[in-house]
């Protein structure tokens, strides 16, 4: 069935990903603070027009260093989460989605532990209390980090990208430290389709959005040297010091939900972005 879809924080490199797979069978309507069809600042009450049927939430701010910086990042991630909520009340919307990260799992005592994560979690919590008192169809979905085929995901993504870039020229990629640090990455095109299936289907609860398969920085740099043909070595720089793992309990529930096939590999990944540059 058609639906209107509203996609708050259409100008993020994921909501650009996304759209298009949504429109196929869906009406879109675009809200940000620039550059869409309804201007929208979620840390302000805003109005969702009349007619809209899902609202998804792509919008985040990602904390940093000064005091300014925690304001807005707890502005965006917890009152605007919880204004996005109130709003789609007051618009008998018939379903949430909105896209947290799996760094709301994340505790103190991690290294990327952050103004971030932290709001990421209290804006969870926050809206599944909301929506359950209200009774409005909720789904929280976690990604873990998230890349894609083109160079707009580089920017909460550098080193990958940096990696890439290396391999392309047949540069050697070093690695600081002695350990080979885990992560898990997600590809973009995937994320596309849980969330597509997520709207088809109107699935509700909270859910991890990740790879099966976790992957260190040698791997990564290895998949991308192999897929551009261009040379290079791998090299830890071990006087510097150690980078930490960043993974989480493996959960793909999400996946039996919505019945989609397991994501896309980290070499095939790698084959896509080359793909995408060629054709550039």
């Amino acid at each position: 069935m058609k639906q209107t879809i509203f996609i708050i924080g259409a100008g993020s490199a994921l909501a650009q990903d996304v759209m298009p797979a949504l429109a196929q069978d869906n009406t879109i309507v675009t809200a940000g603070r620039k550059g869409c069809d309804v201007y929208c600042d979620i840390a302000k009450p805003f109005t969702i027009p009349a007619g809209v049927d899902v609202v998804i939430n792509f919008a985040a701010a990602f904390g940093g260093g000064d005091d300014a910086a925690f304001v807005d990042t707890q502005k965006t991630n917890v009152q605007g989460t919880l204004n996005v909520c109130m709003a789609a009340k007051a618009a008998n919307v018939k379903h949430i989605i909105n896209i947290s990260s799996i760094f709301a799992l994340l505790d103190e005592n991690s290294p990327y532990y952050s103004a971030y994560a932290l709001t990421k979690k209290q804006a969870d919590e926050l809206a599944q209390y909301y929506c359950r008192i209200n009774t409005i169809p909720l789904t929280t979905l976690r990604p873990s980090q998230i890349y894609g085929d083109s160079d707009s995901f580089a920017k909460h993504q550098p080193f990958f990208y940096t990696i890439i870039d290396k391999a392309q020229k047949g540069e050697d990629i070093t690695i600081y430290g002695t350990n080979d640090a885990r992560r898990n990455f997600i590809h973009s095109a995937d994320l596309a389709e849980t969330i597509r299936r997520v709207v088809e289907k109107r699935i509700e609860g909270v859910f991890a959005c990740m790879n099966p398969s976790d992957v260190s920085y040698s791997q990564i740099a290895q998949a991308a040297q192999s897929v551009f043909n261009k040379g290079g070595k791998v090299i830890f720089q071990k006087d510097m010091p150690d980078i930490a793992d960043n993974i989480f309990a493996k959960d793909v529930a999400i996946y039996e939900a919505t019945k989609q096939s397991l994501p896309i590999s980290i070499e095939d990944g790698m084959r896509r972005i080359k793909d995408h540059r060629t054709a550039a």
